[in-house]
C-alpha cells in the first residue's frame, strides 16, 4: 500500500505519539513518588514506635522496682537492712555501677554511707562490708554533698571520691586495676527528704553521664526517692522508738530497784525505831501515873507534850510499816464478818470529844435501809475509816460532819462529808498519793504526813474496794468515800481466807500496782 492509500487516522495517531510517552514518564515518577512516600512514614513510625516501646519497657522497669522496694521497705525492720536490700534492687534493676545509700545527721553536720550495692556481681560482693566499716564523716569535707542537704536537690560530680566514702573508693580503685571493670566516671547525688529535713542521699555512680538522662529515667529516679525517702523516715522512727523504749525500760528497772531499796529501808528502820519509842512512851505513860512518885503542876504539861509526840512518832512509824509491807507484798489480811454500821457509830463516839473542841458538829447518819456485812480485816478497815472521820475534823474550822452508810447498787459505802476547806481543782488526784498534802493542808494541820491516804487507798484497793473524793470547790466542804462489795457477792473476800497484799511497788503516780 502506497502512502497514498494509508488512512488519515493513523497518522492522527502517530501525531499524538509524544504526548503519550511524556503522559506515561509522569505517571512512572507519580508511582516512584508514591513508593517512596510510604519508606519514610514507616521509618517514622518505627523510630516513634521504638521510643514508645522504650519508654514502656523503662516504666514496667520501674514500676516492678518500686514494687520490689515496697516490699522491702514494708519487710525490713532495721534500716541497714532496708538499706541494703534496697541498693542491690536499684543497681540490678537500672543497672549502675555502684549505688550508696548514706545517713545524714543535719545537727551534726556529718553524714554516713549505711549501705552500697553494684550490678557487677564482685563489686557488690565487694561492698558489702565497705559501709559498715566506714567512719562518720563531717559534711564540710563533701561539698556535693553539702549541696544536696541545704538545696535539697540533686548533684552531679565527675568526681567519686566528692560522693563516697574513702573507704569506698578505694575499693573501686582496686578493682579498677583488673580490668574487669570500668572505672565509673560519673554521679549523681539525690535528696532523701521528709517535709523540710533531709534524712539522707542516695548516689548512683555509673561510666555514662546523668545529665544525658532522658525524661523516663529522671522520672523513674524521683519516685524511687520518693519512696526510700518514706521508708528510711518510717524505718529511723521505728528505731527511735525502739531505743526510747529500752531506755524507758532501764529507767523504770532502776526506778523499781531504788523503790524496793527505799522500801526495804523503811522497814528495817521503822522497826529499829518502834521498839525504842514504845519503850520511852510506856515509861512516860507510868511516870504520868505517879508509879514513880507524885509529879508536880509545872512538870504535868511537859510530860504531856512528850508523850503526845512520842504517841505522832509510834503512829508515823506505823504508817511506814504499813506502807513498807504493802509494797513488799508482806501485808497479811486477817478476814471476817463485819458490821460497818457499827464500826462507823463506834468511831463517831471515840471522836465526838475532838469535834467538840473544835465546836464542830459530828453526826451519825443511821442508815434507812439493812446494811450487809463486808468480809474485810476489821482493824485495817476501822483504821481507814477513821482516817476519813478525823481528817474531817482536822481540816473543818466551822460548820459539821456527817457520816454515812448506805447500800448503793451493789455496794456498800461508807462516806464523810464534811463543811472545810474543799478541793480546787486538779487536788482530788493528788490526795491519795504518798507524802502528798494538797493546798494549804499545812495550815490546818502541822504534823501531817501525808501518808494515812495513801495507805487507805491500797488496803481498800486489796479488798476489792475503791475510795474517793468529791469537792465543788475550795472552802466548799469534801465527802470522802469507801466502798466495798457486801458479804456474799461475787468480788466478796471470803472469811477464814487468807489473803496477802499483793502490791509491788508504787507506780510514778503514786498509786499501786498489781
Amino acid at each position: 500500500m502506497t502512502a497514498a492509500a494509508i488512512p488519515p487516522m493513523f497518522f492522527k495517531k502517530s501525531e499524538h505519539a509524544p504526548k503519550k510517552r511524556r503522559a506515561r514518564k509522569t505517571l512512572a515518577h507519580h508511582v516512584k513518588s508514591i513508593g517512596q512516600a510510604p519508606a519514610k512514614l514507616r521509618t517514622r513510625v518505627t523510630e516513634e514506635l521504638y521510643k514508645r516501646n522504650a519508654e514502656l519497657a523503662v516504666r514496667n522497669k520501674t514500676l516492678a522496682l518500686l514494687r520490689k522496694l515496697d516490699g522491702i521497705s514494708l519487710a525490713s525492720e532495721k534500716i541497714e537492712s532496708m538499706a541494703q536490700q534496697m541498693v542491690d534492687a536499684i543497681a540490678v534493676g537500672l543497672e549502675y555501677e555502684i549505688v550508696t545509700i548514706a545517713i545524714v545527721e543535719e545537727k551534726k553536720m556529718t553524714w554516713k554511707c549505711i549501705a552500697a550495692g553494684s550490678s557487677h556481681d564482685k563489686m557488690g560482693e565487694a561492698f558489702e562490708k565497705v559501709c559498715v566499716a566506714s567512719k562518720e564523716a563531717p559534711l564540710t569535707a563533701t561539698p556535693e554533698i553539702v549541696a544536696v542537704v541545704q538545696g535539697g536537690k540533686q548533684v552531679y560530680s565527675d568526681s567519686l571520691a566528692a560522693v563516697h566514702p574513702e573507704l569506698l573508693v578505694k575499693t573501686i580503685e582496686e578493682l579498677s586495676k583488673t580490668g574487669e571493670y570500668t572505672h565509673p566516671s560519673y554521679s549523681v547525688v539525690l535528696p532523701l527528704r521528709f517535709g523540710e529535713h533531709t534524712l539522707g542521699v542516695l548516689t548512683l555512680s555509673s561510666s555514662r553521664s546523668f545529665q544525658d538522662a532522658s525524661r523516663y529515667e529522671d522520672e523513674s529516679l524521683s519516685g524511687i526517692i520518693g519512696l526510700i525517702s518514706l521508708a528510711l523516715y518510717k524505718a529511723k522512727l521505728y528505731e527511735d522508738l525502739q531505743r526510747t523504749s529500752a531506755e524507758l525500760l532501764t529507767a523504770n528497772n532502776q526506778l523499781k530497784d531504788l523503790d524496793k531499796a527505799k522500801s526495804e529501808f523503811l522497814s528495817i528502820a521503822s522497826h529499829q525505831l518502834y521498839t525504842p519509842l514504845t519503850a520511852l512512851r510506856g515509861y512516860i505513860s507510868m511516870i504520868m501515873e505517879g508509879d514513880y512518885g507524885p509529879i508536880s503542876e509545872e512538870q504535868k504539861p511537859i510530860l504531856d507534850i512528850l508523850n503526845q509526840s512520842a504517841l505522832r512518832l509510834i503512829e508515823l512509824i506505823k504508817d511506814l510499816l504499813d506502807i513498807s509491807r504493802i509494797e513488799s507484798g508482806r501485808l497479811e489480811l486477817h478476814l471476817e464478818s463485819l458490821d460497818i454500821v457499827e464500826v462507823a457509830k463506834s468511831l463517831v463516839a471515840d471522836l465526838l470529844p475532838n469535834a467538840i473542841n473544835k465546836k464542830l458538829d459530828l453526826e451519825f447518819h443511821e442508815p434507812t435501809e439493812k446494811i450487809p456485812h463486808v468480809v474485810v480485816d476489821s482493824q485495817r478497815i476501822r483504821q481507814v475509816m477513821l482516817n476519813f472521820i478525823d481528817n474531817s475534823i482536822k481540816y473543818t474550822t466551822q460548820g459539821k460532819v456527817d457520816v454515812f452508810v448506805a447500800l448503793q447498787g451493789d455496794k456498800v459505802v461508807f462516806s464523810v462529808k464534811d463543811t472545810g476547806r474543799g478541793l480546787a481543782a486538779g487536788e482530788a488526784e493528788k490526795l491519795f498519793k504518798k507524802f502528798s498534802r494538797v493546798g494549804g493542808a499545812a495550815k490546818f494541820n502541822t504534823q501531817g504526813t501525808g501518808l494515812g491516804l495513801y495507805v487507805a487507798k491500797q488496803i481498800v484497793h486489796e479488798h476489792h474496794g475503791e475510795v474517793s473524793v468529791t469537792s465543788p470547790g475550795q472552802d466548799k466542804g469534801s465527802t470522802f468515800s469507801m466502798e466495798l462489795p457486801p458479804e456474799g457477792a461475787v468480788d466478796s473476800l471470803k472469811v477464814g481466807e487468807a489473803a496477802t497484799v499483793v502490791i509491788k511497788a508504787a507506780d510514778a503516780n503514786g498509786q499501786g500496782s498489781e
